[in-house]
């Protein structure tokens, strides 16, 4: 008999193409990922992945597999949602997403405060970028997302909950750590290090300098290109680079020296977080009293 749990590291595999990165989707360790998938292949009688080396790909009864996936886990937590909305409670698992800054800044602390109130509950935080976390409430996977950018998709609301400023960083004996300011020339003229495709980071530096004049990102001599706002402050202070980033993510090294932030002039480096969610689904009252919470709070 198949299980949910198996059909849930089944369509994690699928999503990464990769049993490590499922893991860490899915909060188990690879080799039981890797168990689950043996057994839902010996339940079905058929291979559902072709494994090379580090490449994982789906053989057509994976692809044949995959929607079914889809729909019953979509039913499962509907179902379960529907039970938990007839008993009128606040329980059971809260699903939420954020992208970089607000899953690492921002979130945990919410949920801290939220969670106080609702001992009993369990609350699972995914943090990615925010292509993947707009993806992962499209199809159900998360009910609510906190994201640093509005990604036109269907069926999605997008309620902007705080603003972010963002600041331009250097390490320590820069030249332009020491003039407090830099300008767009300059910045076209520094090694430049870059959040992967898909951050509402990179997708709000991109806007902001375009808003400015014509310069692209193209335009940058870009050095490195880094998943996580961690990986971007440790490469500036190496000096690999200069960056730009949420200040939130470099509060005490600014304060203590590592780093500095000069002005760039003329260009708006403000932008806004959003909460995400499906508006053509029903959010369980756990998600919507999160909601509810998360939007009377003074996230700035």
């Amino acid at each position: 008999m198949i299980e949910m749990r198996q059909l849930q590291v089944f369509l994690a595999v699928w999503g990464n193409r990769s049993f490590s990165r499922a893991a860490y989707d899915v909060h188990l360790t690879q080799p039981t990922v890797s168990g689950h998938i043996r057994v839902l292949e010996e339940t079905l009688g058929v291979r559902l992945f072709d494994r090379s080396g580090k490449d994982v790909t789906p053989t057509k009864a994976g692809e044949v597999l995959y929607p079914f996936a889809r729909q019953i886990l979509r039913l499962n937590l509907q179902a379960e949602r529907e039970i938990v909305m007839f008993l009128g409670q606040e329980k059971g698992n809260l699903d939420l997403g954020g992208s970089n800054i607000p899953g690492q800044y921002i979130l945990p602390g919410v949920i801290g405060r939220f969670k106080a109130e609702r001992p009993n509950i369990k609350v699972i935080l995914r943090i990615s970028d925010t292509a993947a976390i707009v993806a992962a409430v499209a199809n159900g996977e998360l009910e609510l997302g906190m994201v640093g950018a509005v990604v036109r998709k269907k069926d999605l609301s997008f309620e902007p909950c705080f603003s972010d400023d963002m600041v331009l960083i250097v390490p320590p004996g820069h030249r332009l750590a020491d003039c407090g300011q830099a300008s767009i020339d300059d910045l076209a003229s520094e090694p430049f290090v870059l959040r992967e495709k898909g951050s509402g980071t990179r997708l709000a530096t991109e806007r902001a300098l375009q808003s400015a004049g014509s310069l692209q990102l193209s335009d940058l001599q870009i050095v490195a290109e880094m998943g996580s706002a961690e990986a971007i402050r440790q490469a500036v202070r190496a000096g690999l680079g200069c960056s730009i980033i949420s200040r939130r993510a470099v509060t005490d090294d600014l304060e203590h020296g590592l780093l500095h932030a000069p002005v760039l002039q003329g260009v708006q480096l403000k932008r806004q977080f959003y909460l995400i969610w499906h508006n053509q689904r029903v959010l369980s009252p756990l998600a919507q009293a999160f909601r509810n919470f998360l939007l009377s709070e003074d996230l700035s």
